[in-house]
């Protein structure tokens, strides 16, 4: 049998542990990762006992704990707004999508214009429904993900109706109709995003 008492201080990176297996007690100190190894080795009940890999979408280019970041091409996308349906020119976005028990918690979003890794510039997205620190605005918007496909539920999310009225995401346009009409009939004005003067990254989670 194998106990062990975690000790977690806001000032220190490293946790502190006081660990009983068969009757021998050892303390040590840890790092965040070696403590995430610990708490998955003592909820495995068989050490033979393997879990399965986990798979991402292809568009999957990053991931942690409780994040997952996705790259999605300019494509076409239907978008709705004040229950009506636009075919727009949708562009290149980059999406930190943050989860816990399977459900999104906050989605980061950016647009860029060449897919560089690390040193892919980012714009502001060039989509309404946009808060404060590039956050997206997921109002009551199904946020659950199903058998861990962290991409379908951004999708589900990006295709629920938008509320805003009005944003600044990209120069030239005020209103979301406006916007929308113009996409439905013209690519991409890429020209016209806002730069950001950061690079993926830098981008915290």
């Amino acid at each position: 049998m194998r106990e062990a008492i975690i000790r977690l201080n806001n000032k220190k990176d490293d946790a502190e542990l006081c660990i009983k297996q068969n009757e021998k007690i050892t303390f040590k100190m840890l790092s965040k990762e070696e403590l995430v190894k610990l708490f998955n080795d003592f909820f495995i009940k068989d050490q033979h006992e393997k879990a399965n890999i986990k798979l991402f979408s292809e568009n999957t280019i990053g991931a942690g704990i409780d994040y997952a970041v996705i790259k999605q091409p300019e494509h076409m996308q239907y978008v709705t707004y004040n229950n009506h349906s636009y075919k727009i020119n949708f562009p290149n976005a980059i999406y930190i999508v943050r989860y816990d028990n399977k459900i999104v918690k906050g989605i980061q979003c950016y647009c860029y214009k060449k897919y560089k890794v690390g040193d892919t510039e980012l714009y502001e997205y060039a989509m309404p429904n946009m808060l404060t620190g590039n956050a997206m605005c997921m109002g009551s918007a199904d946020k659950r993900i199903v058998d861990g496909d962290i991409e379908a539920a951004l999708n589900k999310i990006i295709a629920t109706p938008y509320s805003h009225g009005n944003f600044d995401g990209i120069k030239g346009f005020s209103t979301t109709v406006s916007y929308f009409e113009y996409l439905e009939e013209n690519p991409f004005p890429y020209k016209l995003l806002r730069k950001l003067n950061r690079k993926l990254r830098d981008v915290k989670v």
